[in-house]
């Protein structure tokens, strides 16, 4: 598929764009998280398992945020 591409809705009977503000924050959002967390881990002198429970929580958050995205797309579609 294309960037912005539009797609046909059968039972609506009209065109939607598959890319919106929500998928772009959200990508935007996990990269964020993956930044501070490679930050935490290279460039700070915390303890260990300070850094091991801040990079652990920041993944935990970025996972939520996948699942979210994977179940509303699922909820799109079974409709």
């Amino acid at each position: 598929m294309k960037l912005n591409e539009k797609v046909h809705d059968l039972e609506n009977n009209e065109a939607t764009e598959v890319l919106s503000q929500k998928h772009v924050i959200g990508f935007m959002l996990c990269i964020l998280l993956t930044a501070i967390s490679l930050w935490g881990a290279l460039y700070t002198a915390y303890s260990p398992k300070f850094v091991l429970y801040a990079v652990s929580g920041l993944a935990f958050t970025q996972a939520i945020f996948q699942l979210f995205h994977v179940q509303l797309q699922k909820q799109k579609t079974y409709r």
